[in-house]
């Protein structure tokens, strides 16, 4: 009788002890613990997960742990066996199936087990596999549940970061600009929205590859963090446009302004230090639009109202920057509204131009040094049926902008083939000189160029000789490689190239020497006055003798007075253009000229 309470009080303890917590160690454990005191155990393990995890009380002696697993493997593929006992040395081992789960193993020194006591243990091995499913269970639930808060919070990341960079995209920003509206708007504290586009990033593009390009942009982007402080945010929002969202500047205005100018210095500062990528060796500059918040008459606004006139405005500010030299920073201010105005009716308009037969080529005399007509220049000009005259200051870099530039510059060169054409037909025409053609650098890096440019001098029958091609330095910038390999390859076709407004960058000698030109124009801000300033004398003489040294044609352009033409014809200088000789002209009046 007594055994017989003691078996069935051991069962009902180690049965309450089952399913007592729902994680599945500390389940075990409790379990584990109660029977070894109960059943005066050496140890009890449990082994489960396909024998590879062990739970045991207390631990063994890493030798008998390995000897242990190692019988336990061997009973566990003997799936008929729902227990057994083995002896080793002086320990008794009890190896009891919990199914579906894993092998519990009682240890007993010296002393064996009653059978009666081992039997009473077997239905409770059930109960206990189903304990153990109940914990798995739970915390598959709890993964499964956790797995999609992850993903969930994944998802919300992904939406809001941009995917190059990793940093905020225009939804993250635009949420964290309306929360920055009402805190300024509350404690009277002036901020700043800075509009950031990288100037001639589309030349990388192009040159490069877009694998490049994302590179840069990825660096960029962690530059940019680095004077980025706490609580402000930089986003991402278009293919090289990013913003800065700066907080807390000031309570006064103009020393929020003075703190928004430092930023801005400090941005380009951090951009102009080069990036190496691929070997190649990259100089970036960036345009940069400014404005301070909250608006004047914010009052009056709704939050999403402020938002969107306070990006556009930025927007407007960097394109003053972008469109006047570039690599600088400009605060808004409204009558930059008007030029948007302006410019978005340029746009619209230009879009028809070449179909409206709108545009004509205008051409410009090239003056040797015995006065004769050496060449010409081919310059477009645009008179719109809606807008009038246009300046090409307003529209080429529109057109620069928006790609129109390619269709427009094969126009140029199909009109000025056309021309020199014709010249054979006319009686008394004397000019065997050439005509250069500007070409932008989107058109000349486009990877068809030097064909489509060769096939058009095949449909006129032009000899190549006849046509020049004037870049700028924005060409080499990006990959001067790239650009000597075409220049190459023009001149071995027999077409030579000029560069045009020599002086105006910034690295114009770095690369001179690799440069397959032909001809040097000096760019006409150095021509002004020069009969009267001595600094742009040093400058150009400069300029020409460098000409002689690497055996290349000089033309000053922007000779527009006697004194400048005087003082110029003296030095070696292989022609002249400007307005003291001739303003460009139609065709016709171009044709006059050449008799």
């Amino acid at each position: 009788m007594n055994k017989t309470l003691q078996i069935i009080s051991i069962q009902h303890e180690l049965s309450m002890n089952m399913g007592t917590d729902l994680d599945l160690h500390k389940m075990l454990n409790t379990f584990l613990q109660r029977a070894h005191n109960r059943l005066s155990l050496s140890s009890i393990s449990v082994f489960y997960d396909e024998m590879e995890k062990v739970l045991s009380f207390p631990m063994h002696e890493d030798k008998n742990v390995q000897w242990l697993s190692a019988q336990v493997v061997i009973f566990a593929k003997q799936e008929q066996l729902t227990h057994q006992y083995l002896q080793h040395k002086d320990h008794h081992f009890y190896f009891l199936t919990v199914p579906n789960f894993g092998v519990l193993v009682l240890e007993r020194t010296h002393q064996v087990i009653d059978k009666m006591i081992l039997n009473s243990l077997l239905p409770l091995l059930p109960k206990l596999a189903t304990s153990c499913q109940a914990c798995i269970d739970h915390q598959n639930l709890l993964d499964e549940i956790a797995g999609r808060i992850r993903a969930e919070q994944s998802l919300i990341a992904q939406s809001l970061l941009d995917p190059l960079t990793g940093i905020p995209n225009r939804k993250l920003f635009n949420l964290n600009l309306s929360k920055a509206l009402d805190k300024a708007s509350k404690d009277g504290k002036f901020g700043a929205i800075f509009f950031i586009d990288l100037d001639r990033f589309k030349l990388i593009n192009d040159s490069l590859g877009h694998s490049v390009g994302d590179q840069v942009l990825k660096n960029i982007g962690q530059r940019f963090l680095t004077c980025t402080r706490e609580g402000d945010t930089l986003a991402r929002v278009g293919g090289d446009e990013f913003v800065l969202l700066a907080l807390d500047l000031s309570h006064d205005r103009n020393v929020a302004a003075d703190k928004a100018k430092h930023i801005a210095e400090n941005l380009s500062k951090l951009i102009a230090k080069p990036i190496e990528i691929e070997g190649n060796t990259l100089t970036m500059s960036i345009s940069t639009g400014i404005i301070l918040f909250p608006l004047i008459d914010h009052k009056e606004m709704t939050t999403e109202q402020q938002s969107t006139a306070l990006v556009r405005s930025a927007d407007l500010a960097m394109y003053r920057v972008k469109h006047a030299s570039r690599n600088g920073y400009s605060f808004f201010s409204q009558d930059l509204q008007f030029h948007s105005d302006k410019r978005t009716q340029i746009e619209k308009h230009l879009h028809t131009a070449i179909r409206n037969d709108e545009f004509e080529v205008y051409y410009q005399p090239l003056i040797d040094a015995k006065g004769q007509l050496a060449g010409a220049e081919a310059l477009l000009r645009w008179n719109s049926k809606e807008l009038g005259f246009v300046s090409p200051a307003d529209f080429i870099p529109i057109a620069e902008e928006s790609g129109m530039i390619l269709e427009f510059g094969n126009w140029v060169l199909a009109q000025v083939c056309q021309l020199i054409q014709s010249w054979p037909k006319r009686s008394g025409s004397t000019f065997g000189g050439y005509i250069s053609v500007n070409i932008s650098p989107r058109q000349f890096l486009q990877q068809d160029f030097i064909d489509k440019t060769l096939a058009t001098l095949n449909t006129y029958r032009v000899n190549s000789e006849q046509i020049r091609i004037e870049i700028t330095e924005g060409v080499t910038l990006g990959n001067i490689d790239l650009s000597v390999s075409k220049m190459q390859k023009l001149r071995a076709y027999g077409i030579h190239c000029m560069l045009d407004d020599f002086g105006s960058g910034y690295s114009s000698l770095s690369y001179l020497h690799k440069l397959p030109l032909k001809t040097i124009k000096i760019d006409r801000s150095f021509i002004s006055n020069i009969d009267q300033s001595k600094d742009h004398q040093v400058i150009v003489e400069a300029i020409i003798d460098i000409c002689e040294h690497f055996e290349l044609e000089c033309i000053v352009e922007g000779v527009e007075h006697k004194g400048e033409y005087q003082y110029l014809s003296s030095k070696k200088v292989t022609a002249f253009q400007g307005y003291y000789f001739h303003k460009p002209m139609n065709k016709q009046n171009f044709l006059d000229v050449c008799k």
